[in-house]
């Protein structure tokens, strides 16, 4: 009796997992589009301490700027996403009530970036509020999913300097180019609120292949820049295109 509940339970699980990996096989591509906040860590500005709290003491909230996301998302399997991705950011630094405030550099950037990542769903399409609609179909909507991702993307970049920046440059003979290549990894979560539309909140952050995102570096620096792009976003879910 007890294997029999026993068989009964395991192909249960079976058909379960066939039917959940069939589901996003009706839908898995995404799109999605997300506005929020761009932060800059780099050779400009920071906190004067030398305790800086694992570098949270270095984020100048008075210099963050917009940034927005868009892409498109493709799922090879119940946890595995493929991604391409455009960002558009705007970065910001300044010495003020820094330890180099003495200089006096301020710098503002834009930023260029196509990406392509790979996302890793530990979670996906976790139901979280269960039912059924008016026709007695069950909802798709109520879920919670999570997810990892990593990829590389390139940053075209255009950095607009101040006075004192400006010359430091010209003393130097800086001339850093203006694209550079980035590795953008994070996190992100998404919540279902109807049967094709999710929202989302990701944080990301990208290094930079070198070091000149604000225009300058240090002679001290021992890293790159580095740029964090934390965005909510809207997910839409598109019929199978039949690839």
């Amino acid at each position: 009796m007890r294997i029999k509940i026993l068989w009964t339970f395991l192909l249960g699980l079976i058909f379960a997992f066939q039917a959940h990996g069939q589901s996003w096989r009706k839908s898995p591509f995404e799109i999605y589009a997300g506005f929020g906040t761009a932060h800059y860590f780099g050779d400009i500005g920071g906190s004067d301490s030398e305790n800086t709290w694992y570098g949270i003491k270095d984020l100048d909230v008075f210099r963050s700027r917009p940034g927005i996301l868009t892409g498109i998302r493709y799922f090879q399997s119940d946890y595995l996403g493929i991604s391409g991705s455009l960002a558009l950011g705007w970065l910001s630094g300044s010495d003020e009530g820094g330890p180099n405030e003495g200089r006096g550099y301020v710098f503002n950037t834009v930023v260029l970036e196509p990406a392509a990542r790979i996302e890793f769903f530990p979670v996906r399409d976790l139901m979280v509020l269960s039912g059924v609609n008016r026709r007695g179909m069950v909802r798709n909507y109520g879920t919670f999913s999570a997810y990892i991702f990593g990829g590389a993307g390139a940053a075209v970049y255009y950095v607009r300097p101040n006075a004192n920046l400006e010359a430091r440059q010209e003393r130097d003979n800086i001339d850093h180019g203006f694209v550079t290549m980035v590795i953008p990894a994070g996190l992100g979560i998404k919540v279902g609120i109807s049967n094709t539309m999710d929202i989302g909140l990701e944080l990301g952050g990208r290094y930079a292949l070198n070091d000149y995102l604000d225009g300058f570096t240090s002679p001290t620096a021992t890293a790159n820049d580095i740029y964090y792009l934390t965005t909510v976003q809207f997910i839409y879910r598109l019929e199978d295109l039949g690839l």
